[in-house]
């Protein structure tokens, strides 16, 4: 005889929990627009020079390098896994881009030699990781003195002065656009694409949530691990076209502001520091937020050092916030099973 046993329902106590994870993910993800509200007001108020076009079109070419970099460490982040090398690495390329456009090197040579040189040291970063079982914070950590040790040794007290590399990666403009809004909003697009519908980024998320789990249901960590790197690798090469156009000369300490600026972006936007739940949708959302934090501030008089401590603190309340939301939903989902 056949018994049939009737499908589970919704019960009040697993209601509850859906209720306190829809909360927690909307004071996750709604933290960034409220700061980035506060602060246009504040700027809006404080300076007559923030909403004028010439303004917010320096506040595109300002922010273009860091708007690459964020975009390939969103991928890291969400495999719980982060990048603290990304700066002295643009340090180390850019003098390579300064170099190779001395000595006469075609532009789009000297763009495909950068990307493909990025793309080998963030191959370096992921083989460390996966290879060598070293925990990301630590590694990259080590091979951000390596790279920030090896620009030291080739700037050898002598700045390298440059220039933009191509037009597309410069602060030339179209119509009053910066052409460097057309790769920048093609890498995000693509990496949206790729995170939504492509296993390669459905296996991100996976890894994020639970690595062990994804392993046992046959996806490849180490690789899918091993790929974000070098993608990252890679963009950090293309930033450093942008960068040095921007800045026009590399010194040893080139790039080492990035770092702290780029996982903030992520990290403010609403992507988790735990793994597994964000987008690059949503880092465009904090990279707003740090470039106008940024600039404003250079606006209204305050001191450019205080950018630093602004954003650390934004990146401490927006991590406050993840952590103390994902405890909360985990200890509901426990108190429920």
């Amino acid at each position: 005889m056949t018994v049939l046993t009737p499908e589970p329902t919704a019960g009040p106590a697993s209601s509850r929990t859906g209720r306190s994870i829809s909360s927690a993910t909307l004071l996750r993800s709604g933290l960034m627009p409220v700061l980035l509200v506060l602060e246009l007001i504040v700027f809006g108020v404080l300076s007559k020079e923030f909403f004028t076009a010439g303004n917010l079109s320096d506040l595109v070419v300002n922010s273009g390098d860091l708007a690459l970099i964020a975009a390939g460490m969103t991928l890291v982040i969400m495999l719980s896994g982060i990048d603290v090398s990304v700066g002295p690495m643009l340090g180390v390329l850019t003098w390579g881009v300064a170099t190779m456009t001395g000595a006469g090197l075609s532009p789009w040579v000297v763009v495909l030699t950068t990307v493909a040189a990025g793309a080998l040291l963030g191959a370096v970063n992921g083989t460390v990781i996966v290879v060598g079982g070293v925990a990301p914070i630590i590694a990259t950590l080590g091979m951000a003195a390596v790279y920030q040790t090896v620009l030291f040794l080739l700037w050898g007290s002598r700045d390298l002065f440059t220039g933009p590399v191509v037009p597309l990666l410069s602060g030339q403009k179209a119509l009053g656009v910066p052409l460097m809004v057309i790769p920048i909003l093609l890498v995000f697009v693509v990496l949206a694409y790729v995170l939504k519908m492509r296993r390669f980024g459905r296996h991100i998320y996976a890894i994020g949530n639970d690595a062990t789990g994804a392993r046992l249901l046959g996806v490849s960590v180490g690789r899918v691990t091993f790929g974000a790197y070098v993608l990252l690798g890679a963009l950090v090469g293309l930033a450093s076209m942008i960068y040095v156009g921007r800045v026009g000369v590399v010194q040893s300490n080139s790039g080492s502001e990035l770092t702290l600026a780029a996982i903030a972006a992520v990290v403010v936007g609403g992507t988790s520091i735990l793994g597994g739940q964000g987008g690059v949708v949503r880092t465009l959302g904090g990279l707003l937020f740090i470039a106008v934090l940024q600039k404003g501030i250079v606006l209204v008089g305050v001191p450019a050092l205080w950018s630093g401590v602004m954003v650390g603190a934004a990146v401490a309340l927006a991590v406050s916030v993840d952590v103390i939301t994902r405890r909360q939903v985990d200890r509901r989902e426990r108190g429920n099973r």
